[in-house]
C-alpha cells in the first residue's frame, strides 16, 4: 500500500512542469476504500493533446478525478487544485470524500501512464467547491474558492508556449472568472465545454472587485482557514453564558 505522500507524489512528481500548483490538502488523510471500479468516461469535446491548450476541469465530486484521468490518457498533466479539508464525513458542507478516494485509487492508473514533464496541465476544481451555508454551528465548514495565486499567471503560461484555456464545466464561477480574465488581458483566448461534446471561444466578463486587495480579503473572511493547510474547519455550537451567546472554531 501506497503512502500519502507517494500518492501524492504521482499526480505531483518532482519532474513536472506544473506540480508546484498542486494542492496536497486531499492527500493529508487516507481515506475510506472504496469497492466499485473507477469508470474512467471517453473525452468527446478534445481528442488528442494540443501543446498550446491549457485544460481546466471544473467539474462536481469526483466526476473531475475522471475526467482528469482520461484527459491524462491523451497526454495532458492532471494538477489537483482541491483545497478543501476532508473533515467530519457527517457534518462536511462540501463533500469531498469521493473526490478524496478518486485520487487514491486513480493514482494506480496515471502511475502507469507516460506524461511528458513539459506537458500541458488540466487543473482540476470542484464546481461544488463554494456550495452550502458556511458557518452554521456544528458543521465542518470546507468550503474554499480558487484565487489568482493558485494558478500560473499569465507571463508564465505564454512562456511555456499555451495560447489558449478551455474549461469544461457548466459555467464560469465567479473566482476562476478572476483568473481567467487576467489570462485574457494578456492575450490568451479563453474557450468552454458545457455540453460535454464541444467548445467554443468565449469573452469572460469582468467580476466584480476584479485586481481589488478588498476581494481577497472579503472571500478569505468568508472561510475558514485549516492548520494544515486549505480550508476547513469545525464550527463549534454555541454556549450560553451569561445571557451571551458565543460561537467558536474549532
Amino acid at each position: 500500500m501506497k503512502s500519502n505522500m507517494e500518492v501524492y507524489k504521482i499526480w505531483a512528481p518532482d519532474d513536472a512542469l506544473w506540480s508546484q500548483w498542486a494542492k496536497p490538502v486531499l492527500f493529508m488523510k487516507t481515506p475510506a476504500k472504496s469497492f466499485k471500479e473507477l469508470q474512467i468516461p471517453k473525452v468527446n469535446w478534445i481528442h488528442s493533446l494540443e501543446s498550446q491548450t491549457m485544460l481546466i476541469v471544473d467539474l462536481p465530486a469526483e466526476s473531475g478525478v475522471m475526467e482528469s484521468l482520461a484527459l491524462a490518457r491523451l497526454g495532458y498533466r492532471p494538477v489537483p487544485l482541491y483545497n478543501g479539508v476532508n473533515g467530519y464525513i457527517s457534518s462536511m458542507v462540501v463533500k469531498v470524500g469521493e473526490i478524496a478516494t478518486a485520487l487514491f485509487e486513480g493514482a494506480d492508473i496515471l502511475e502507469g501512464l507516460y506524461i511528458s514533464p513539459d506537458a500541458p496541465p488540466v487543473f482540476m476544481l470542484d464546481s461544488n467547491r463554494m456550495n452550502g451555508i458556511g458557518k452554521q454551528p456544528g458543521t465542518f465548514d470546507n468550503r474554499w474558492c480558487v484565487f489568482p495565486q493558485d494558478m500560473p499567471s499569465a507571463t508564465f503560461l505564454i512562456n511555456a508556449g499555451i495560447q489558449r484555456v478551455i474549461v469544461h464545466s457548466d459555467t464560469i464561477r465567479n473566482d476562476l472568472a478572476h483568473v481567467l480574465v487576467r489570462y485574457q488581458q494578456q492575450g490568451i483566448e479563453i474557450f468552454i465545454c458545457m455540453n460535454g461534446e464541444a467548445f467554443e471561444k468565449i469573452t469572460v466578463v469582468k467580476p466584480s472587485k476584479f485586481r481589488s486587495l478588498s476581494y481577497r480579503f472579503k472571500v478569505i473572511m468568508g472561510l475558514i482557514r485549516n492548520n494544515a493547510g486549505g480550508f476547513g474547519g469545525k464550527i463549534s455550537e454555541p454556549t450560553q453564558s451569561s445571557g451571551v451567546r458565543y460561537y467558536g472554531y474549532g
